[in-house]
């Protein structure tokens, strides 16, 4: 079995049992191997509830902080579940307590042994702002108009007395906190900070079910994100220190899509910054990432093309089916009939075999059911960006695997040529990957091991471009 430590688009609160938890320090971290991946378990205690928290890391895997929902420490044993990712760490206490045997459950069980160590496994980030700041930081609280949602945010003003243009964040696909942390990195404090010093006002925001910021996530689409976006435009423009006619949006990945949606239902948004924004049609897009990944895995042209043939049935089926209940029998038939003619080799590859075959299957196909993924897979940018006539400046990194510079920066190029959008500039960074950062390969695993949370460059060119319009 491989372990699979996946982030997905849901978060979980953190419930705990503390049978024994007066014994632990108020820190502990445990380290330990499956296959040659390091799991670490941190624990530690909350300052504001004294209440022990946990979550886990796998460096290897590029997961960080994936938070334990479930905590139970007896005077013998540790369990620690993770909703986020399905699965946990169940085991004794050895060696006086410096050692915990037991086992990694997540669809089947692996042996794994956790060892006390004396620190966790470190994390350089020299871009992280740091104190004193040279601008005024507000933590604030507002609501849509009819106060159905809360949203947390915080903004960063220049300490001035003139009024300033200012920025919105949308982050990327998932729930994501306001300084969209991923990876040890914290990108959106890093920008905000940036264009905070050189006197641009930046409101980063936590996305709903995160923080601060209430709201229904599970039904949620992006459109539905674009309206939380337009709430945002409305803060700003009652704040007496920004410029109304001045108020931007800057979208990371899926927030490359929100930011056109939002714009084109109001004349407020002054212009648009896309950072790996999706230029091309969400079907085509997904299609592409998940070939590259199985690619990874070794599949030949042949495997590549019978890989697809999955692909476009559950693409077919998302799009014809509405109804997950009326659904269900027929994905089970095709599925069925799809495995029976596949050579054994390549289900073995894909993890499709043994007794944990339909539960892996089940798991990857209910991802292309959920309705943000329904509506994603629908998108077609050619619905906004050929409406749009703001400024936009549109960035991707060459070595991006997650959204492609070449064919998404061609669609906007097109698109808002057909807009007749006399103000734009699409740009691909040479040695960036998804998250802007100068990349070897540009593979997700290789996010948490660069020290450099987002690129100089591409700081300078959007605050240069913004003073600019």
């Amino acid at each position: 079995m491989k372990l699979k430590l996946l982030l997905t688009f849901l978060t979980a609160t953190c419930f705990i049992n503390q049978l024994a938890a007066q014994d632990l320090p108020s820190k502990t971290v445990w380290e330990g191997k499956i296959e040659n991946i390091r799991i670490f378990l941190r624990i530690s205690k909350d300052s504001l509830t004294n209440k022990y928290v946990a979550v886990f890391d796998s460096p290897d895997q590029g997961a960080m902080g994936l938070k334990v929902s479930e905590l139970k420490v007896t005077n013998d044993s540790v369990t620690a579940f993770s909703a986020q990712i399905g699965g946990g760490f169940y085991g004794a206490f050895k060696s006086g307590r410096t050692e915990l045997a037991g086992e990694w459950k997540q669809g089947g069980a692996l042996p794994l042994v956790l060892k006390r160590v004396a620190k966790e496994f470190e994390i350089k980030r020299p871009q992280m702002p740091k104190a004193p700041f040279p601008y005024k930081e507000e933590k604030v609280i507002y609501y849509n108009a009819d106060k159905s949602i809360q949203y947390g945010a915080t903004l960063t003003l220049p300490d001035t007395n003139k009024q300033v243009p200012a920025v919105i964040l949308i982050t990327g696909s998932g729930q994501q906190d306001r300084d969209e942390t991923l990876f040890g990195h914290k990108p959106f404090w890093v920008i905000a900070d940036y264009l905070s010093r050189n006197g641009i006002a930046v409101l980063r925001v936590d996305d709903r079910g995160v923080g601060e910021t209430t709201g229904e996530v599970m039904n949620a689409t992006s459109l539905d994100f674009a309206g939380d976006v337009l709430v945002g435009m409305e803060y700003l423009k009652a704040h007496q220190g920004i410029d109304s006619k001045k108020i931007g949006l800057i979208g990371h990945s899926e927030g490359g899509i929100i930011g056109p949606m939002a714009a084109v239902q109001s004349k407020d948004v002054a212009f648009i910054v896309s950072l790996a924004g999706v230029g091309i049609k969400g079907r085509e897009l997904m299609a592409m990432q998940l070939k590259s990944n199985y690619e990874q895995l070794g599949l030949n042209t042949e495997e590549v093309s019978r890989f697809d043939s999955l692909l476009n049935m559950l693409f077919d089926l998302s799009a014809t089916y509405s109804d997950n209940e009326e659904l269900k029998p027929i994905f089970a038939k095709k599925m069925k009939a799809w495995l029976n003619s596949q050579p054994e080799a390549f289900l073995a590859k894909l993890g499709y075999t043994g007794p944990q075959a339909y539960n892996n299957i089940d798991e990857f196909a209910a991802r292309f059911f959920l309705p943000w993924m329904r509506s994603f897979l629908k998108y077609d940018p050619a619905t906004t960006l050929t409406k749009i006539k703001i400024p936009v400046l549109a960035l991707n990194g060459e070595k991006d695997v997650q959204v492609s510079a070449q064919e998404n920066l061609s669609g906007f190029k097109t698109l808002l040529t057909k807009a007749g959008n006399k103000n734009f500039k699409v740009i691909a960074m040479p040695g960036l990957n998804h998250l802007f950062q100068h990349a070897k390969t540009g593979q997700v695993n290789e996010y948490v091991t660069i020290e450099e949370t987002i690129s100089p460059e591409v700081l300078s060119i959007m605050k240069n471009w913004i003073k600019s319009l």
